[in-house]
Formats: C-alpha cells, structure tokens, sequence
C-alpha cells in the first residue's frame, strides 16, 4: 500500500506532460528533464544545472529568504550586495527614519561601508541542499497509525535526522511536508545575521502609487531597496559586530540593459509564502464568507485611526508608517480576493471538479471504500469551524493583535514563560529590554488608547458569547458602555503604558507587579478565551489534514498524467513565464510596460500617493536617463505571466540567460484570488524594470560606488 502510494505521487510529481509555462510554483530539486525541456522550449538558453545545482555554484546560490521567507532577495554583487524590495525594508528604513533623518520621506544611501546601517533581527538565508525522504517517512507512516501517533512519529524522526544533519555539517536544517503529508523533503540551509540597509529611494519613488496603486497594473513604482550581507572575517554567518565583513557569495546575478519585449522568457526564483490552491469548495467559502469581511472591516476601522493621527502629527507618521502599510496591504488585498472570487465564479469551478471527483470514485468500489468519504468529512469539517474561524479572525485582529500594547503584552508573556522552572536570568532581562527599547520606540500610547477603545467595542458586540471571554471579566458594567472610559483607566494604571515604567520594573525586577497589572490581566483573560477556541479548532485540522491527505491521493490516481505542484510554503520555487499584456474586463487591454513619463502623468500635489519629487521631474525634463532608457524614454516596470504570492516580493526576474532584468513586487487585481486558484487569463506578476532602479541609484542619488559593485552587461 505504502510503495503504491509513493510510486503514485512520484509519478505524478515528476511527468510534466502538460506543462503550462505560468502556473506553477515548481520545486527545482524535483524538476525532470521532460520539465527543463519545456523551460527551454519557452526560451530559456541555460543549461539547468547553472540554475539549481548542489554541488556547485547555480543561481539558487544568489536567491536568499529575507526574514525567514516574508520576502525574498538576490546577490548583485561580490561584495554581498543584496537587492529586494522598498517594502521589504520599509520596516528597517522606518526604523532608521527620525525628524531629523527621515528616510522615508529623503531616502538613504551608504557612500562607504562605514555608513552602511545595522538591523538587529534582520536575516538572510541561503539554501545549501535539499533531498527527497518521502520513502523514509511513509515506511512508518502506513495507513493504521493514528493521526496522533502519525504527528509523534512525524515529529521525532524529523528531530533525529535534522540535528544529525546539523551535526554533521554545521548547518540549520528542517525538514518540510508537501500535499498534506505525501511528501517530505529535507532542507539544509545557511543562514547570515548581520543585514544592514544600504540604500532606499525616497517613498515617493519606492511607494509611489502608495495605497491607491497597490495590487494594481498599471504601476509606476519604484519598489527596490539595498542591503548588504555581512559575515565573520573566516565566511561563516555571525551576528552584528564591527569586525564583521561582506560576505562573498557563492554567486551573484549579472544585470543586463537589454530590456524587455512582448514574449520574452522571464523566469523567477524566490520563496512564495502560503497558497492554498488544493482546497475544497467549502474551504474557499469559509475564507470568503467568515473571514475576509471581518479582517476587512476591522482593519479599516483600526487604520483609519492610525491614518488620522499620522497625518496629524510627523513623529507618528514615522513611528506608524511600517505598520500602516503591513496591515492595508492585507486589508486591501482581502477585498481583491472576494472580489475575484465572485467575478472568476472560483467556488463553482471548484465544486464542478470535486463533483467530477465524486463521480469518479463512485465509478469503482475500491475506490469508494477508499475515497468515498473524502469530500463528506471535508465538508463536515468546514461546517463546524466556520463560526470558530469568524470568532478566531475576530480575537487576532482586535484585542490580540488589533492594538500594540497587547499584542506586546503577549510577547512579555512568552518571554516571561522561559523563566518557569528556571527563575529570571540576565539574558531574559536583556531580551526583555531589547524588546522594549524597540517597541516603545514605535509607540504612542494616545494613538494607541484610540485602537485599543475601537478594537475592544468591535470584539464584544461582534463575538458570539460562547467564543469570546465573558464580559464582565473583560468590561466591566460600572463603565455602563463606555469604551474611551475604560480605556482610560486600564492604561493609567498600567505599568506597560510607558518605557519608563516597563523598563523601572525590569531594573526594579519586581515581576510580581505584572500579575497585578490590569492591562496584563486583560490581555491573559482573552488570551485564555482564545486559546479554548484554537484547541477546538486544531481538533478539526488534525481531521482536515487527513482528509486532504486522501483527497490528494485520489487526485494523484484520477489523473495521472497532471502536473501537481505543492502549495507554497516559503521553501525555494521556480516559476517561469512570458512578457506580455492582458484583457482586464471588456474593451479594456493592458501594456506590459510603463515609462517615466507616466509617473508624470498620475502626479497629483493634493493626494500623498502621488507626490513626484522634484529632482526626478527635473531628470525626466532634461532626458537625462543615462544609459539606462530605450528609444528616449525611462522604462520604470513591466508584467509577466509568473506565478507568484506573497513571499516573492523582491525576487529576481530573470531573462533567458539568467541576467537579472527586473524584481517582483506584486500581482494585479483582476487575478487576487491567486492563492485560492490561478487564472491563466489575468493573472501577472508586476516587476520593476532593473533599468529603472539603476536610473535611480545612479542618475537620481549619484550613489555610483554601488553602481561600481554590480556586474551590468551592455
């Protein structure tokens, strides 16, 4: 039985029949020849072993996790050069920011190594290996074992082998599973802890579009920043020290000036986050209906607030930029993917296959012994979590995670939890410090006592009794409904409402006082009340998951000849595809291009989105694009049809030759449902023209000492 399923999956693993050229977030070390064939027949012209290879040096050496894969980058440089994303170090560029050196509005570039700026907490992983020990797993993993014992078993082997592998190599190791427990593959990875920034254009250029652009096509934005890699002087991964030097990567990308052309090869490597494109029909009900609409309604009374105060006061807009734009990137693209999935009819092309599957395994009485409650529990499953799913939503974005001070209430505690057994220690003081130096950095408890009131109001009168703490424990009956009121008291009398309070307890360490905080208390009630549904809730996913772990296998046997691709789980992908256009609704049609000329025709001085600065309006003006226009005008972005998600934000795009031509930065409206569904018709990756960064580090900042790093074929 197990050997059957195994050489199933294989199978339908490695024939890649019927490729498409832009579905697909391929795993490199698992690709067949028959798959390469293809990447070639599309256009590559690189032998595939110079594109992922273990044994030497590929351009997989040049792609690195940023922040354990919540965005990706790549070497450009010999010296450790790494280009990404503005917004994947928006949150490090904000930090850095002050009144009197405000980043964010100004930029920032490093003229030396010396100016170059540290970021505690900031990491760079390197993929090293990866091996398939799906055969070792599923020895053990039969078909008798519980899924309780099937979790023990699981989780010991991986132990037994990662900390051998670590052992014996000196590298991190984990090990990942694939379509709901049918594959393993182990990952051996390197990774490097001292990342400082080293440029960033002005906002205006690096978020230019800001909130009205995002997930929109077309784009003018200049989305890139640069780090640098830092190392111990013998090469190995070290954490921040002056002595430390640029690391020298294995490989780094070339960059080419060739520009792009309509159905020119562009191929992707980065580290795609989270999809879910194998879901049921009522899986995709449950994100639509119960989940979505609470994010987006809560998130957009919570930024309203912030957005208010920032534009009110400049300290705040620094202190809550990184913040802001995190949650309405979600919030924004909440409302995308329900309305994509209405527009694209997703749940009914869902259901019309799984009716397909159904009448399938109806069709034989092997398989509908095997198969035949596959989709049943599936669907019960769904059913009983939704109003839990709504409850949890609600709980994460209000009073967990809704306002700052609880949520870092709930850091203290973890944190608090290591001493148990053990007592307080220096290193938890210190980390205990550290954690509010950075917090209370970005902190304005009047900006944050307007969250909290909002948050608190919107989880009592929008949670069903029976999923949330009681009220009287929460919200006392005295207050008779007022919000602001309570508030008011629970922060006065809170020792985390001030860094000068928090850190006297520390020096203090009198930590009985944070027993008797109110605030803490709060906080520990919701928690408790929140933690009673989760247990509920992974009951239900331990179901779920073997569920799914059925329906794959019955999707592997009905269709032999597909061409599966595991869900995105931040692990190294391939993706690869064409420039071109698109049909976005009826009459309208989409260039895969845009030029400088129109950043200056979305300017607008009344809206903060579309602020042009002056020096750029002043290059575009003179012409002065230097050798990085084609035919008079300034490229700024492009759109591929590369199937990304979130994760990829700043990964490579590359041409046929594997040079570097531009860096991914979003997907497109019409296609928000990407992670529930790929639409081949609509769906585009947007990527900022390299041409376009190159202009501005050189002819707008005049920062050549990085231009003179990179390797730039003309």
């Amino acid at each position: 039985m197990t050997n059957r399923i195994f050489t199933i999956l294989l199978l339908a693993i490695v024939t890649f029949n019927n490729v498409r050229a832009d579905e697909g977030m391929w795993l490199p070390y698992l690709m067949s020849s028959s798959q390469i064939e293809k990447m070639q027949d599309e256009g590559m012209a690189i032998p595939f072993d110079s594109v992922f290879n273990t044994v030497s040096p590929s351009l997989k050496d040049a792609v690195v996790a940023l922040d354990d894969g919540s965005c990706t980058a790549e070497f450009v440089s010999p010296k450790g050069l790494l280009l990404t994303n503005h917004h994947c170090g928006y949150s490090e560029i904000q930090d850095h920011s002050t009144l009197e050196h405000d980043y964010l509005q100004d930029g920032f570039w490093a003229k030396s190594l010396d100016e170059e700026l540290p970021n505690p907490g900031k990491t760079a992983t390197i993929l090293i290996d990866a091996k398939n020990l799906t055969k070792r797993f599923l020895a053990i993993l039969n078909d008798s074992v519980s899924e309780t014992n099937r979790i023990i078993l699981t989780d010991s082997l991986s132990a037994v082998i990662t900390d051998s592998v670590e052992n014996a190599t000196g590298y991190e190791a984990s090990i990942e599973s694939f379509f709901s427990g049918n594959l393993y593959i182990l990952f051996i990875t390197e990774t490097f802890k001292d990342v400082r920034l080293v440029g960033a254009p002005p906002s205006d250029i690096g978020k230019f579009g800001g909130d009205t652009d995002n997930w929109v096509w077309p784009r003018h934005t200049g989305d890139f920043s640069i780090f640098r890699v830092y190392c111990s002087p013998d090469g190995k991964p070290a954490e921040y020290s002056p002595d430390n030097v640029p690391y020298t990567p294995q490989k780094f990308l070339k960059i080419s000036l060739d520009g792009i052309s309509k159905n020119d090869f562009a191929m992707i490597m980065g580290y795609p986050g989270e999809t879910q494109r194998y879901i049921p029909s009522y899986g995709i009900r449950q994100i639509e209906d119960y989940i979505n609409p609470e994010i987006i309604k809560i998130r957009g009374i919570k930024q309203q607030i912030w957005k208010e105060e920032m534009q009110k006061n400049p300290k705040i807009r620094i202190q809550y930029a990184a913040k802001y734009s995190e949650s309405s990137n979600y919030w924004k693209y909440s409302i995308g993917q329900n309305e994509g999935l209405k527009h694209m009819n997703v749940i009914e092309k869902r259901e019309e296959f799984e009716k397909r599957f159904t009448d399938w395994v109806n069709s034989d009485s092997i398989r509908k012994q095997k198969y035949g409650n596959t989709l049943p529990l599936l669907s019960a499953t769904y059913l009983l979590t939704n109003d839990i799913a709504r409850a949890t939503t609600i709980s994460e974005e209000t009073v967990l995670a809704g306002s700052d001070l609880p949520y870092f209430i709930i850091q203290v505690m973890f944190k608090m939890y290591e001493t148990l057994g053990t007592g307080m220690n220096d290193k938890i003081l210190k980390d205990l410090k550290d954690m509010g130096d950075k917090f209370y950095k970005d902190f304005d408890v009047n900006v944050d006592k307007k969250v909290f009131s909002a948050m608190l109001e919107y989880y009592i009168n929008n949670t069903e009794e029976k999923f949330r703490a009681k009220k009287s424990d929460i919200f006392p009956g005295s207050f008779k409904g007022d919000y602001n009121r309570f508030t008011e008291k629970l922060y006065s009398k809170s020792l985390f409402s001030s860094k000068e309070s928090f850190n006297k307890m520390l020096s203090d360490k009198k930590f009985d006082k944070i027993n008797k905080d109110p605030l803490y208390h709060f906080v520990g009630t919701t928690l408790s009340s929140y933690y009673e549904i989760a247990t509920l809730i992974e009951q239900f996913d331990i179901e779920k998951e073997k569920s799914m772990r059925k329906y794959f296998q019955g999707q592997f046997c009905m269709l032999p000849d597909k061409d599966f691709y595991p869900d995105a789980n931040s692990t190294l992908r391939i993706t690869y595809g064409t420039v071109g256009g698109y049909k976005a609704r009826d009459a309208v049609f989409y260039e895969y291009r845009t030029t400088l000329k129109g950043i200056l025709e979305k300017e607008d001085d009344t809206n903060p989105d579309f602020i042009v600065p002056e020096h750029l309006k002043e290059l575009y003006k003179k012409k002065d694009f230097g050798r990085y226009s084609e035919n008079g005008k300034m490229p700024v972005c492009f759109i591929t049809n590369n199937d990304i998600t979130g994760g990829n934000s700043g990964s490579p795009v590359m041409n046929k030759d594997g040079n570097l031509i531009g860096v991914a930065f979003d997907g497109n409206w019409e296609a928000m449902t990407g992670d529930l569904a790929f639409d081949n018709n609509v769906q585009k990756t947007i990527c900022v023209d390299i041409r376009y960064v190159l202009f501005v580090i050189d002819k707008y900042a005049g920062a050549k000492n990085l231009i003179d790093e990179m390797t730039i074929l003309n």
